[in-house]
């Protein structure tokens, strides 16, 4: 039992040191980060940080490897609609959304990153192209006749690209009037794999009326 609680203990430790190592990249970037930082945070002693993870180059390719995984489960997940149609526009705006969450951030950070520090170059450029895979992948079983259709993988590699560039420049302030939203990239997905552009709004809650059932 006790062997079973140091392990417990040890996973949790270890989530929260990733977790806030994830939290600080998107919010404070990388050249602000300190190991020590990283440990009040998570709410962990230092000591016990430089045990798992000696140095801050330790800590940051840890939670590279965090964020990976998650974006890979985020990826895999199947779509659900009635039509082609319908399961291409809520794809397109799962991802969307995915890339507009806070954790996300960290994605724009390690872009930057990646200019000066080989490592991280090689780490996120392995994750960005299994993520893309793993959407591609779950894209043409959610989307077979589209998928069978002449130029699909390049249009939802371009739709893919415009999300992701999208939603980090859309980080800076009053950037809005110069991006596409959603609803446009869907179009333009759908104008390449020669689909009528019209466009399913989201889903909206009516507002109940004097006198219906539940009032």
């Amino acid at each position: 039992m006790a062997d079973g609680i140091r392990a417990t203990r040890r996973e949790q430790a270890l989530e929260a040191l990733l977790d806030a190592t994830l939290e600080s990249l998107a919010t404070d970037g990388f050249a602000a980060i300190t190991t020590r930082g990283v440990a009040q945070r998570a709410g962990v002693s230092q000591g016990l940080q430089q045990h798992y993870f000696p140095t801050k180059a330790a800590l940051i390719d840890a939670a590279i490897n965090r964020l990976a995984t998650r974006l890979l489960d985020e990826a895999s997940r199947p779509v659900e609609g009635a039509t082609e149609r319908r399961r291409a526009e809520l794809l397109l705006r799962r991802i969307w959304e995915s890339y507009r969450s806070p954790a996300l951030a960290v994605v724009a950070e390690l872009l930057v990153l990646a200019r000066t520090h080989p490592d991280t170059a090689q780490k996120t450029a392995t994750t960005l192209v299994a993520v893309t895979d793993r959407v591609v992948a779950v894209a043409e079983r959610a989307l077979p006749t589209y998928a069978a259709r002449p130029g699909f993988r390049d249009a939802l590699l371009l739709a893919l690209s415009a999300i992701r560039d999208t939603t980090t420049v859309a980080r800076i302030a009053g950037t809005e009037p110069a991006l596409p939203g959603p609803d446009a990239v869907i179009t333009a997905f759908l104008q390449a794999v020669g689909e009528s552009p019209r466009i399913t709004p989201p889903a909206r809650v009516r507002p109940a009326q004097p006198g219906s059932p539940g009032r």
